[in-house]
């Protein structure tokens, strides 16, 4: 079955630069259809006046430079993939694009490397079919935080002498933090050999002045504002942490690789992200408020919207850039058997995690059935482990807010 083509705008002032890249687009694919524009002003005129998929901008152009055009294309067509070619350019004219770009793409990289981002990017955008939703989340520049996580970060980056393990400690237990740092480490930009998945690190690798510049300078990470009568953001905090603390234990009980243990752990911080969009959605609640005035599910979501939190989660952080296994576990930790796999894996603790956790949260007997997929643990003899996980994830939740600690 052929599939439609996507359409890809390239702006650049460089009419040489762009010769090059039609040709190399040419010799390498027919899936996409390109356009291109030698300025910022008529680029808006071309998407102004057809539908495009993304566009790639460079970053240093006269009158108008990149930062400024994808503003205006937030603003006007948000739905519109963002990506920014960047060359040698100042850490300052960098930030400048974090709350406004997916992805940035180092200045130069051959055809074949923007291809494979673009597309990545794009096919995640076409499993979006509501238009609706999809220019909501696509145009998703920041999400909010925990107030008292953003206070302390604030308070820790203003003090005399910020400790950086404690920044990282502190991002690493928010959701939007987590997500939005890991977004700019793994950018092409910084032309790491590996994806990062720990915020810890990722504090070390960008440095104390780019944190401060991030969160005093240009509010990339902002506190959560005002109550929504159906999210208690502090209760979901709550819950990811706890999710995160027994996806990593059972993950190290899986004897999972120390990579895939951080990345469990990170997931579980990540993967109710797809909450924090929801309340951007006009009327979403009210939609369920009548047959759901309880806690929503994400059985209710289907039925209602035909899409849950995890796939809306997972696409941001899909075309986010964040690291492909994680963004696997979050947009199926429902549905783990959606996913073609031979082995246990990140996705495995994730669900068991939060199912587990879930279930607790709710009921007070143990009633695997309605929140575990037990044929997908059968199959790895994991449902003789439930006992044993269960009744640690029943100490986490009795525990509560006692088992969440910033040091």
């Amino acid at each position: 079955m052929e599939t439609n083509k996507h359409r890809i705008l390239f702006v650049d002032d460089d009419l040489l630069v762009l010769k090059g890249i039609q040709r190399s687009v040419d010799e390498l694919t027919s899936d996409w259809e390109c356009d291109f524009a030698s300025s910022g002003p008529r680029a808006l005129e071309k998407l102004r006046s057809g539908h495009f998929d993304a566009v790639i901008t460079d970053m240093l152009m006269p009158g108008m430079d990149g930062a400024q055009l994808l503003e205006l294309i937030s603003q006007e067509m948000p739905d519109v993939l963002r990506f920014i070619l960047t060359g040698n350019v100042k850490d300052a004219q960098i930030l400048r694009v974090v709350p406004l770009v997916h992805q940035m793409i180092p200045k130069p990289s051959d055809i074949e490397y923007i291809y494979s981002l673009v597309e990545k990017a794009c096919r995640l955008r076409d499993l979006l079919s509501d238009p609706q939703l999809l220019k909501i989340i696509t145009g998703i520049k920041t999400l909010p935080s925990v107030p008292v996580l953003y206070t302390l970060l604030t308070e820790e980056l203003e003090s005399q002498d910020p400790n950086p393990q404690r920044i990282g400690a502190i991002i690493a237990q928010d959701t939007a933090m987590t997500a939005k740092i890991l977004q700019l480490v793994n950018s092409a930009f910084f032309g790491l050999a590996a994806r990062i998945s720990s915020p810890q690190r990722a504090v070390t690798i960008l440095g104390l002045n780019t944190i401060r510049s991030l969160v005093l300078g240009i509010d990339v990470f902002s506190g959560y504002q005002g109550q929504h009568a159906s999210i208690s953001v502090d209760g979901l905090w709550l819950h990811s942490v706890m999710v995160s603390n027994l996806a990593y234990t059972i993950a190290r009980g899986l004897k999972l690789s120390l990579a895939e243990q951080e990345e469990a752990r990170v997931s579980g911080i990540l993967h109710d992200i797809g909450k924090l969009l929801q309340i951007r959605i006009p009327n979403f609640f009210e939609k369920l408020s009548s047959t759901s005035p309880r806690r929503v599910t994400y059985q209710e979501e289907y039925k209602h919207f035909g899409i849950s939190h995890a796939e809306m989660g997972g696409y941001l952080l899909g075309i986010w850039g964040l690291p492909k296994s994680i963004v696997e576990a979050v947009t199926f930790h429902h549905r783990p058997d959606y996913v073609v796999s031979k082995k246990v894996d990140l996705l495995t603790a994730l669900h068991t995690a939060n199912g587990l956790l879930s279930m607790w949260q709710v009921e007070k007997t143990p009633q695997f059935e309605t929140y575990l997929d037990i044929n997908y643990l059968q199959q790895y003899g994991l449902d003789k482990k439930l006992e044993e996980w269960s009744q640690y994830a029943c100490r986490l939740v009795d525990e509560g807010s006692s088992t969440v600690q910033v040091s």
